[in-house]
């Protein structure tokens, strides 16, 4: 369980017991079994013989608990769901505040740039290209936020990797899934200052 194994002193149980910890019972016992399919029979042999060397009956509850390497399994599957369902409420919390953001700064940027839009729009420009534009604009502020926020995440991890000396695996599922965010990001919250570019007459943006 993690723990430094070059610096243990082993010592008879007895002496253990009666000489260094002052009790008469043991807090635990871990078995090997051989065969992983005969984890749960014995389990049950196991609880069973608690049960008489401890003297309990029904109704009366256990005194002590037995974990297998299942349960463990299922107890840290829970914790990090939880965890998963923790953060996965924080990014998408972190990626509506971003987005809003970004909205507003367009809407702005269309604000400050209408002789930009109208002499564009007088050049031949159709709203489409208006509108390809600025959504273009967007998609570009949330990839090149991706790429910083990926690369921070990577820098790190390799930095913990060296300070906890823990191995760290980077795969690539989150920068795909930090992309497919990023893009989605950027057109819906990009589409409605477009939009607002697009519609903007060339006479009164010229003005």
């Amino acid at each position: 369980m993690g723990g430094e194994f070059d610096r243990t002193i082993v010592i008879p149980l007895t002496t253990g017991l009666r000489r260094v910890f002052n009790q008469d019972y043991i807090t635990n016992i871990r078995l090997k079994v051989k065969d992983a399919r005969q984890i749960e029979s014995i389990a049950g042999e196991v609880r069973q013989l608690l049960h008489e060397r401890h003297h309990i009956t029904p109704p009366r509850e256990d005194d002590f608990a037995i974990f297998s390497a299942a349960d463990i399994a299922k107890m840290a599957r829970g914790i990090s769901g939880t965890l998963t369902y923790l953060l996965a409420a924080l990014a998408g919390l972190s990626l509506l505040v971003g987005g809003i953001v970004l909205m507003n700064i367009l809407l702005i940027s269309v604000g400050e740039r209408k002789k930009e839009i109208g002499l564009r729009r007088a050049l031949g420009a159709t709203q489409g290209d208006i509108f390809r534009q600025f959504l273009m604009e967007s998609l570009s502020v949330t990839i090149a936020g991706m790429v910083a926020g990926s690369l921070l995440g990577w820098v790190a991890s390799v930095v913990l990797a060296r300070v906890t000396q823990s191995p760290v695996v980077v795969s690539w599922e989150p920068f795909a899934l930090a992309l497919g965010f990023a893009l989605v990001v950027g057109i819906f919250f990009g589409v409605q200052p477009a939009r607002r570019a697009a519609k903007l007459r060339p006479v009164e943006a010229l003005r």
